[in-house]
């Protein structure tokens, strides 16, 4: 009995398998071409999409049935049983028919189905002996066969757009009355080589006028790689206004913010993979993606000639940076990336370190941080009191209708300070922003203190300011931290000035009980505290003093001691040999975040139980949520309901789990903290004050 049925049996709703292979080939054809890839890898993907789908010819499947048997396998089966090799280099063939097995999945070494299990041997020697850059052709192909299979299955046109760059439209990003003398200094960007570096004082506009750089560069796609979800959101208006549908972003939380837009969930898998020309991110999804996490193959090849703008670089940890100066230096041959590093105060070391690691030529950096000469927006004095012995000082300063920011170093205590601040003032003029609220409380924190920008309020806030926001304070309040923390918490103060006379930072002895869970160690806060007193008062003469003391104190060789310290933590010999440039790293996407981000301190998401939250309307929130069932859901609803998850999510120090084995696992653990709550003033936090 013949169990193959004819390729004009219907293989998806309303088409036959045949027309589908035809629609494959035709997007294919146009992808492979806008990425320019040699002969050789068309004729392999056509070979892939005429089989890729055979095993829904077998008889058992059909569309009409509730449930059908894997078609993958099948498909492995039919090109197995009618000798289906790929003849313009058949030692390839099970390579092919690996990627045909693994056409829905990502591409690791288990395989369900024993009688294939030696496929995967097979394909695991032959990969070993496959060049370097014959392996990305071919799984960059393979990303792109997907994206092809994609649009065909879901009936969804896509072209690929080159971004276009033009003088009339950066203007228009800037928005504002072009300042002439500065714009002359902006067009040396585009003389910029292929890869290079700017740092550029506060206000000289580098991020607005970035893409200068490609204005004399052929490039595919432009990736903006910022350090936080605030600032992704906040250039992604602007450059909305200027390239309406050209321009993405997309972070790990992305699906929370849009969980009520259908439409948007609807085309997820386009905007998750980068199809747009502009593409805002952060530097955790082109690791991610260079790491070979999941379906990597979908998301890396977008990167081929492209552009990419590293904003504020020196935010990126030390780890963060070896690995991306790794997959560039190791990628460049092959993808020809052009590559603009941007801070407003990059350090020696790093310049240095990036100088070296990418053979950078001279003219490779641009500096434009003369400007701080000018600039002195800050006159600090220290105290070597504990912070609470200012709170007298902070609240007439707020009731002289002034907006204060308070910086504290640990969690602990800034929810102390909080709690005795609402006392004094109320609630409805204090925010309290650290790292343990749920995303979607943060969210809430943040676009309320972006309605008081301009109305007087005490910000309670730790670490978390020090990159993500774009505010300024009138005064500001903080324990003494090393001087490149103090260095962006002044940043938060009189953003916007030039000159001022008098003291508007206060900063004051830190209260360490525990030093092993300290964020800083004793050193730095010494060397930080010896420069301060250096410079306290009118001795600082201008912000330039600042930096030439950071570069003082953060040699390259203290730079290089961090970075192999740090770098330990990700054998880059292992990964090569495991997975080849080819496999898929089986981790989810959370738990590598977690060892990328190990500045916060080992953190790991959990979702509150019930039990724990304070709020009862909160509480029944989330009830209500972790009581819906994924099944019976479709597609849209099923990333609606994770996306409601997620945004529930709190990061916490991973030692708050040692001993917890009760937790429920739903996405991600749903942990039940016999010692702690959560409320949306306060965040997560022991029922008792804690000792650090």
């Amino acid at each position: 009995m013949e169990i193959w049925e004819s390729f004009e049996k219907e293989s998806h709703p309303g088409k036959t398998l045949l027309r589908h292979i035809n629609e494959v080939k035709e997007y294919l054809t146009n992808f492979l071409n806008f990425y320019n890839f040699p002969n050789n890898f068309s004729e392999m993907m056509n070979y892939l999409t005429e089989y890729h789908d055979v095993g829904k010819l077998d008889v058992n499947w059909s569309l009409k049935n509730k449930t059908n048997p894997d078609h993958s396998p099948l498909s492995v089966k039919y090109v197995m049983n009618y000798k289906k090799v790929f003849k313009k280099e058949k030692n390839v063939t099970p390579i092919l028919w690996y990627l045909i097995l693994k056409h829905h999945s990502s591409l690791t070494k288990i395989i369900k189905d024993p009688n294939l299990q030696v496929l995967v041997k097979d394909v695991k020697h032959r990969v070993e002996s496959l060049n370097f850059i014959y392996k990305i052709n071919l799984v960059d192909a393979f990303g792109l066969f997907k994206i092809a299979d994609v649009c065909s299955a879901e009936n969804k046109s896509l072209e690929l757009e080159k971004p276009r760059i033009c003088e009339e439209n950066i203007k228009k990003i800037i928005s504002q009355n072009v300042d002439i003398s500065r714009w002359i200094e902006q067009q040396k960007l585009a003389e910029l080589p292929e890869i290079a570096m700017v740092r550029a004082y506060t206000g000289w506009g580098k991020t607005d006028a970035s893409l200068l750089f490609f204005k004399n560069k052929d490039v595919n796609k432009i990736f903006y790689l910022f350090p936080t979800i605030t600032a992704i959101n906040k250039f992604y208006k602007k450059l909305r206004n200027v390239f309406n549908d050209n321009v993405i972003k997309y972070f790990y939380f992305f699906d929370t913010e849009v969980k009520d837009d259908l439409d948007l969930l609807q085309n997820i898998f386009f905007i998750e993979n980068f199809i747009k020309p502009i593409v805002i991110t952060t530097v955790d999804q082109f690791l991610l993606s260079f790491l070979q996490v999941g379906k990597y193959y979908k998301k890396r090849v977008m990167f081929r000639n492209s552009g990419i703008i590293v904003d504020e670089a020196h935010l990126l940890n030390p780890l963060m940076l070896r690995l991306f100066t790794f997959f560039i230096k190791k990628f460049q041959e092959i993808y020809r990336f052009k590559v603009l590093f941007m801070s407003a105060t990059l350090p020696k070391s790093i310049k240095k370190y990036l100088t070296n690691e990418l053979n950078l030529l001279k003219n490779s950096f641009l500096d434009f941080s003369n400007g701080y000469k000018l600039k002195r927006r800050v006159q600090f004095e220290y105290n070597d009191n504990n912070i609470e012995t200012g709170i007298d000082n902070i609240i007439e300063e707020f009731k002289n209708n002034k907006k204060v920011l308070i910086v504290i170093n640990t969690v602990e205590k800034s929810v102390t300070l909080a709690e005795e601040l609402i006392k004094e003032v109320g609630k409805d003029n204090v925010i309290l922003l650290h790292a343990r609220f749920m995303y979607k409380d943060r969210r809430s924190k943040e676009e309320r203190m972006d309605r008081l920008r301009k109305t007087p309020h005490i910000l309670i806030a730790t670490q978390v300011c020090e990159v993500s926001l774009d505010v300024s304070y009138d005064f500001l309040f903080t324990e003494l931290a090393p001087i490149s923390s103090l260095i962006q918490r002044f940043g938060r103060v009189n953003r916007y000035g030039d000159k001022i006379e008098r003291t508007n930072v206060k900063i004051f002895k830190p209260d360490i009980k525990d030093s092993k869970r300290y964020p800083y160690t004793q050193g730095s806060l010494e060397v930080s505290r010896n420069i301060i007193k250096e410079l306290e008062k009118e001795k600082l003469k201008s912000e330039m003093d600042l930096l030439d003391n950071f570069d003082r104190v953060y040699t390259y060789e203290e730079f290089i001691k961090e970075l192999s310290e740090e770098t330990k933590k990700i054998d880059l010999e292992a990964f090569e040999e495991f997975l080849q440039f080819f496999f898929s790293l089986d981790f989810k996407e959370e738990k590598l975040l977690e060892i990328l981000n190990y500045r916060d301190g080992f953190t790991t998401l959990v979702v509150p139980a019930p039990e724990c939250i304070q709020d009862i309307k909160l509480k029944n929130y989330v009830e209500t949520i972790l009581k819906e069932e994924f099944k019976n859901k479709n597609f849209v609803e099923k990333k609606q309901l994770f996306a409601k998850i997620k945004e529930l999510s709190v990061p916490i120090p991973l030692w708050w789990l040692k001993g917890m084995i009760d937790g429920i696992e739903k996405v991600l653990p749903v942990v039940d903290f016999k010692d702690k709550v959560y409320d949306s003033l306060l965040g997560f936090r022991k029922i008792e004050s804690e000792i650090i």
